[in-house]
């Protein structure tokens, strides 16, 4: 699958992650949290079910919804070659980051069919996310991880010390059989685009879960 084909998986649908509400993983209780979600051009592909990127964004559905409806603070910041969807955050309904998910990743596929299909390196993406987030709130990264960038270790440590820093890697082939990986020293859990929401919903659960505990 390529960012050229217009393909069931190849973009997130407004109705299609809305509908995912109904799978949403609570969270513990949390007055504020930002979810960061790349879009650069190598989320833009996938293997089988859907593009990297559309897995992220319905991650971060399966994540937020929950948040949302409790009125917790919820702010998205968007990742790619275009100028970044930053939504501050704020008591705000689901569809406010499900269109802002949308409107971010037509503007990353458009760049990525003009040619522009080298990523901005990951750690120059995150340089000012301190400024977003205020000290304590989760911060949610749900990328790739690819094309790094010098300095994502040291980045991730400052976000880690100021923030409830949670990351998740999307993958898919043979990384997306892994279930924990270390991303620049901390630990990332693997979701696997492959597989469909429901799944995805199961798996994010348990984790929660876990952590509970």
């Amino acid at each position: 699958m390529t960012a050229a084909l217009d393909v069931p998986g190849a973009a997130p649908r407004t109705r299609e992650l809305l509908a995912l509400q109904a799978l949403a993983v609570p969270m513990p209780a949390v007055a504020r949290m930002l979810f960061v979600v790349d879009f650069r051009p190598s989320m833009l592909c996938g293997r089988t079910r859907a593009f990297r990127s559309v897995a992220a964004a319905e991650a971060v559905v399966l994540l937020g919804a929950a948040a949302c409806a409790a009125g917790a603070e919820v702010g998205l910041l968007t990742l790619g070659c275009g100028t970044a969807v930053t939504l501050s955050a704020r008591p705000r309904p689901i569809r406010e980051i499900v269109a802002g998910l949308v409107r971010a990743h037509e503007a990353a596929s458009a760049h990525a069919l003009a040619g522009r299909l080298d990523d901005p390196p990951l750690a120059r993406a995150l340089s000012g996310l301190g400024r977003l987030a205020a000290p304590g709130s989760a911060v949610i990264i749900v990328s790739g991880f690819e094309t790094p960038g010098a300095g994502l270790g040291a980045c991730l440590a400052r976000l880690a010390e100021e923030h409830r820093l949670q990351l998740f890697q999307i993958a898919d082939g043979a990384a997306a059989c892994e279930t924990r990986r270390d991303i620049a020293g901390l630990p990332a859990e693997v979701l696997n685009a492959s597989h469909p929401p429901e799944t995805i919903a199961a798996r994010l659960a348990a984790l929660v879960a876990q952590r509970a505990h």
